[in-house]
């Protein structure tokens, strides 16, 4: 799960574009304390997309909190990540 969890705050980090690094990003906080929008999920759902090779539903960002835990559980729940 560790380079899933990279993979997730990297793209968040990315995504935000407010200067927080993506070792800052704690695991258990919601997205949305870091300025995560709908709009901005949008993109960091395709930005894990494009670096898994996975498909998600938009759905999975109404989880509350949404964090990088819930995010990777997720991820490590489907079928085949592609990685």
């Amino acid at each position: 799960m560790e380079d899933v969890e990279l993979v997730v705050r990297t793209v968040l980090a990315d995504v935000l574009g407010n200067g927080v690094d993506a070792a800052d990003i704690h695991r258990d906080r919601d997205m949305e304390d870091y300025g995560l929008d709908s709009l901005k999920g949008v993109s960091l759902l395709l930005g894990i997309e494009d670096a898994l090779g996975v498909e998600l539903r938009p759905e999975l960002l109404e989880t509350r909190p949404c964090t990088v835990r819930t995010v990777c559980e997720h991820l490590q729940s489907l079928p085949s990540r592609g990685t």
